[in-house]
């Protein structure tokens, strides 16, 4: 028997008041309560379809099995005694949802966090292969999840081919700029956008002031500043919140519990929205961030927190301000860029304004839609 068939393999059972301990064949050993596997009953319909049957309501909490029996290798049946219920549970569909403390631990996702040394090894892949091949496009999707981030070469540098690879993954997300914004360079519209000015833009999350940010972003080069100026920069974001947890812990803290204001308006456009710089899953890790030093708006944070904070705030700015961990880029006609915007700070160095030919169009998909 190979480890990876052991690994769903009952070898034995003990009943216990309420939950059964089940020993695998691999050693591993499994608490399920009596309540959680009567709730998840194979006969109880499909969630996935939208389709499970009956309430928690209807099930006892001092809920007991009246039989337990191991049927071959493969299937656990309880016939309960409170209505005589048969339940058939697979073993490797357990297994897969054991809930001890190291399983959970195993299956809970670990981001792969980077700096500038991530240019000698970039997550990239050829966009021929991604857009035709299955198997492709789900190692996109693993770089996405792992990494935040994805460069994708030689797509086409033509209008429409951005909407068309964009939206195979899930409808394009339209805001107050549109289904697609046109990155270039006009000096007279920075009063609507500093994208289109020739200003060095440091690293940021966008739409900050939006109570939920758009989640991934798809990045086309069209066509590139002549002498390389208007570089694009990329910084991980959880890479700068682990560090800080790390060297200042007080001022990680004060991050993720104190939630700040950003702003955005224009002539046609009035948004605000509050969020953590920081943000925490229900595992106390990170989550996302929510970084844009252009639209914060005065902090409002308790008085006696005022100072502390800014102290905290500057030590953030520092590390992702510093080009140590900027991933710089020149982007060519042909680059797409699929970046996570909860994770993912972009940027660009200035564009000489006498090379006026730079052109990027991005967009917005929710990352609901891209999920593998």
């Amino acid at each position: 028997m190979t480890s990876h068939t052991a690994k769903y393999v009952i070898s034995s059972i003990q009943r216990k008041d309420n939950r059964l301990i089940v020993h695998w064949g691999d050693q591993h050993q499994s608490t399920f309560h009596y309540i959680w596997l009567r709730d998840n009953c194979s006969h109880g319909g499909n969630p996935l379809l939208g389709k499970k049957q009956g309430l928690i309501l209807e099930i006892p909490l001092d809920i007991v099995p009246k039989t337990i029996n191991i049927n071959g290798n493969n299937h656990l049946e309880i016939i309960w005694q409170t209505d005589n219920h048969r339940s058939l549970y697979d073993t490797q569909w357990l297994r897969q949802h054991c809930y001890s403390a190291p399983e959970r631990k195993f299956c809970h996702y670990q981001p792969i966090l980077w700096d500038s040394q991530m240019n000698e090894n970039l997550p990239e892949m050829d966009s021929p292969s991604m857009l035709t091949d299955d198997t492709e496009r789900q190692q996109m999707l693993e770089y996405l999840r792992d990494y935040g981030i994805c460069f994708v070469r030689n797509v086409p540098p033509s209008m429409g081919v951005l909407e068309s690879v964009a939206s195979s993954f899930g409808p394009i997300v339209e805001t107050h700029f549109g289904r697609v914004f046109e990155i270039v360079l006009k000096p007279e519209n920075e009063n609507n956008s500093v994208a289109n000015s020739g200003r060095e833009l440091i690293p940021h999350t966008d739409d900050a002031y939006r109570n939920i940010p758009p989640d991934i972003i798809f990045f086309h080069c069209l066509a590139a500043a002549e002498d390389g100026s208007g570089q694009s920069m990329w910084v991980d974001g959880f890479k700068i919140a682990e560090m800080l947890r790390l060297q200042e812990p007080a001022a990680y803290d004060l991050l993720t519990r104190y939630a700040v204001r950003f702003h955005k308006r224009d002539t046609n456009t009035n948004i605000s929205a509050r969020g953590p710089l920081i943000s925490l899953d229900a595992h106390g890790e990170v989550k996302s961030v929510r970084i844009s030093s252009l639209f914060v708006a005065p902090f409002d944070v308790p008085e006696i927190i005022m100072e502390p904070f800014y102290r905290a705030y500057r030590m953030l700015l520092q590390r992702y301000t510093n080009k140590k961990f900027w991933l710089l880029q020149s982007l060519c006609p042909g680059d797409m860029v699929i970046c996570d915007n909860h994770r993912v700070l972009h940027g660009r160095t200035a564009i000489n304004t006498k090379q006026a030919t730079r052109h990027l169009r991005h967009c917005y998909v929710d990352r609901d839609y891209l999920a593998c």
